[in-house]
């Protein structure tokens, strides 16, 4: 064996659960510079540990250590000795105890590698050995701690103490918040260190919005007290961990589609080993993500900024606090008047953004989850809802996420690695009560029977069960330009059209839009809505009439609904786009059919009945004026047009 290693990681855990187990935002963003620290945390036990350390060491070149990654709340370290990655770790997590009360910090020190090695796995490219240690180290990390006591055990309550005003923890201290008899609130240990915390947490964040470190004050406050509804949305790239465990996999010089053999890794003068590869890669690709991530961020805001409805801003500043911006991860607070519309723009822009990146490999996707609660709705019960809803939409855009050779038909049987999702999508929830929050049993309540035809066409018993419908059509695909089979109906422009259509006005002159009929009655559509949560013969039957009594349905957009319910297997192709309806056979409902992937392996896919109704519903008031831009569009369109055919001499 040759030059032998170990990774060091360390990494913060629950860091969400820390952020959101106080209800005082500006905690939130304490909480959220106090995870940021880990950074300067791991610089000051590298330069204590190892002496004159600096990051152009290179374990290659004889250094004892090297820095790979230090991001917000996840470092990785190579260390020639193992007892010294020990007391890294030692040093950082004393440092965390001492600095950050609450916040579980923990690492490991993976085994010993020959930097020169590569790994072999049946049916898989070669990596680096050192980007297998590096996944042995994220594996092994859970249980490590699942092998310790978690933060919560440091705050015992015998003796008993009073409970801290914010996160319900045991009290060490009182503070005065405000004025009045409750300004003087008992507050834990945690809460303390967010609270010192929070001036340079509003600094860091005031730079990644543009704007000062007193309006980003301000619109944490806000957020607290005032809008009717608040969104904690979540965001994560797609397979992002396969994609860095590929880092530096093609020898220098080789073609794009070359393989790295166990052969090919010689380290001699001409040639890098795979481990100096991928080490000389993980760097800037993290570097370039985070980029990234900000950059998208950014870009979001701006779209906010032209899509917020009029009065909705915050002494001008757009009522949105981002508390994680680390590598692909997002998570932020914001009005749930642009919640969709922040949402879509990230990641439309977090695409855009990383297809300009050349380390990044032609661009990345992502997913998102939103949960739009009251302003004193529990938001670690929230964030717990957002993280899911994203786990929702990334299973989606997985299952469908074929390779070329896994296409049917195909004879391709060369190793390529798991395909990487082409989609990005976003999945989302309103909370209307104050009832369980758990996003099983949310979900579970939005399945109603399925229709007689579904049924019918399913001859297994067995299998019917399966057949109840979705009151949701969810995720939403917002990668432009995808159109496949699977996403039919649910695309994001599906969902702009139909929440256009539930607040389209009836064409009055000199008349604002607020004051006008709506061509799609509000109380028809609460009827309709109640109907769906009957069972899809119900929920029809009453679309039926609906299309009936309306001979202009069209116009009105009630055929952004409809789906061919007269398919005699049950399968539906969506929505149309045309004034393809049948009064009598239309259907709230469709089904998807397509290819895609079970257990890893490919098949043929049937989903559930879904409907985009409730959906287009909810998302009403989530998504800024895109739905008044929407109409606005569609009708100076029609004017143009038939101002052509008057010019052109055709009548009306």
């Amino acid at each position: 064996m040759g030059l032998t290693c170990h990774v060091v990681l360390i990494e913060t855990s629950g860091n969400q659960a820390f952020i959101f187990e106080t209800t005082k935002r500006r905690e939130n963003v304490g909480a959220s510079e106090l995870i940021d620290g880990l950074r300067q945390w791991v610089c000051d036990a590298l330069t204590t540990e190892f002496s004159g350390f600096n990051l152009d060491w290179r374990i290659v070149n004889g250094q004892p250590a090297q820095l790979l990654v230090n991001a917000a709340g996840s470092v990785k370290i190579v260390v020639r000795d193992r007892e010294r990655g020990k007391a890294l770790v030692s040093r950082v997590t004393a440092r965390a105890l001492r600095a950050a009360p609450g916040l579980d910090v923990c690492g490991v020190v993976g085994e010993c590698f020959d930097w020169a090695g590569v790994h072999e796995e049946e049916g898989q490219l070669p990596i680096s050995m050192l980007a297998r240690r590096c996944r042995d180290a994220h594996e092994s990390l859970p249980l490590v701690k699942s092998g310790r006591p978690g933060a919560t055990s440091r705050f015992l309550r015998i003796p008993i103490v009073d409970e801290c005003a914010a996160s319900g923890l045991p009290a060490y201290d009182v503070v005065f918040d405000g004025d009045g008899p409750r300004s003087r609130q008992p507050r834990s240990r945690p809460s303390q260190a967010k609270r010192a915390a929070q001036d340079a947490g509003f600094t860091r964040l005031a730079r990644y919005a543009h704007i000062s470190k007193d309006a980003l004050e301000k619109v944490a406050d806000h957020l607290e007290e005032v809008p009717d509804w608040v969104a904690v949305i979540h965001a994560d790239g797609n397979s992002l961990g396969q994609l860095i465990t590929d880092l530096g996999n093609r020898p220098e010089g080789a073609p794009a589609d070359g393989q790295l053999s166990a052969g090919s890794a010689v380290d001699d003068t001409d040639r890098k080993t795979p481990s100096d590869r991928y080490a000389d890669a993980l760097g800037p690709f993290s570097v370039a993500v985070q980029e990234c991530t900000v950059a998208a961020f950014t870009k979001a805001l701006e779209h906010c900024e032209r899509v917020l409805p009029p009065g909705h801003d915050v002494a001008g500043a757009m009522p949105v606090l981002p508390l994680v911006l680390g590598g692909d991860d997002l998570t932020v607070i914001c009005a749930g008047s642009i919640a969709l519309a922040f949402t879509e723009a990230y990641l439309t822009a977090f695409e855009e953004e990383t297809r300009n990146k050349e380390v990044l490999g032609g661009g990345l996707t992502a997913c998102a989850g939103v949960a739009v609660v009251k302003p004193h709705f529990p938001f670690s019960a929230a964030y717990g809802l957002a993280e899911e809803l994203t786990s929702e939409a990334k299973k989606t855009v997985k299952r469908y996420s074929l390779g070329d050779e896994q296409a049917e038909g195909s004879q391709t049987s060369k190793p390529s690695g798991r395909p990487r999702p082409r989609a990005s999508a976003v999945s989302f929830h309103v909370q209307y009560d104050s009832g369980g929050s758990d996003p099983e049993h949310l979900r579970e309540r939005m399945r109603v029977p399925a229709g007689a035809a579904d049924l019918a066409a399913e001859p297994d018993a067995k299998k019917r069960p399966k057949l109840r419908a979705l009151l949701y059509a969810q995720p939403y695909i917002v990668t432009r330009g995808l159109r496949e089979p699977w996403t039919s109906g649910r695309h994001w422009d599906d969902l702009v059209r139909r929440t256009a259509a539930l607040i389209d006005t009836v064409d009055e002159p000199d008349s604002a839009q607020e004051s006008g009929e709506r061509k799609l009655p509000t109380n028809q559509m609460h009827d309709l809505r109640e109907a769906l949560f009957s069972g899809r013969d119900v929920a029809d039957g009453r679309f039926r009439q609906l299309l009936r009594h309306y001979h202009d349905y069209h116009d009105r957009g009630l055929a952004l609904f409809a789906a061919d319910g007269s398919a005699p297997d049950g399968l539906t192709a969506g929505p149309p786009d045309g004034p393809t309806v049948d009064p009598e056979t239309a259907s709230l409902f469709w089904r998807i059919s397509a290819r895609g992937l079970d257990s890893g392996q490919p098949c043929d896919i049937a989903e559930p009945p879904v409907t985009g109704l409730l959906d287009a519903m909810n998302a009403v008031r989530l998504m800024g004026d895109l739905p008044d831009r929407h109409n606005q569009e569609v009708k100076a369109g029609r004017t143009r047009e038939a101002s052509r055919q008057e010019t052109r001499g055709i009548p009306a």
